[in-house]
């Protein structure tokens, strides 16, 4: 999957409203990509980290969640988990040129259908 993951969120990356989006691995492998400095590696790996602890905390007290979303002053933070642990966050900005709701739909279909 290590591949396809890569390829995948490279491409998103062109996606309007985008600023950010990782996605960790069951085995805590985190892929991350970017288009602003602002937003390093380290800190996008430890916030797929905690995407993942939260679905686990979450899950672990029988909330059964697959989509999370942390508003911030000028940013949305969305999470996703499939079934197989996989997690997927996106940051975008808050306000007129986020990313629209279609297209978010999209990225997580697609999301949920790439191989593992």
């Amino acid at each position: 999957m290590k591949e396809h993951i890569h390829k995948w969120l490279t491409e998103k990356m062109r996606v309007t409203g985008m600023l950010a989006c990782g996605i960790r691995s069951p085995d805590r492998k985190t892929f991350t990509r970017s288009v602003s400095p602002q937003f390093a590696s380290v800190a996008l790996e430890n916030a797929c980290r905690c995407l993942s602890d939260t679905f686990q905390v979450l899950n672990s007290n029988r909330f059964p969640i697959d989509v999370v979303r942390w508003v911030y002053e000028n940013y949305f933070v969305y999470g996703f988990i499939r079934q197989d642990g996989h997690c997927l966050a996106v940051l975008t900005k808050r306000n007129e040129t986020s990313l629209q709701k279609s297209e978010l739909e999209a990225i997580v279909a697609e999301f949920h259908s790439l191989p593992t």
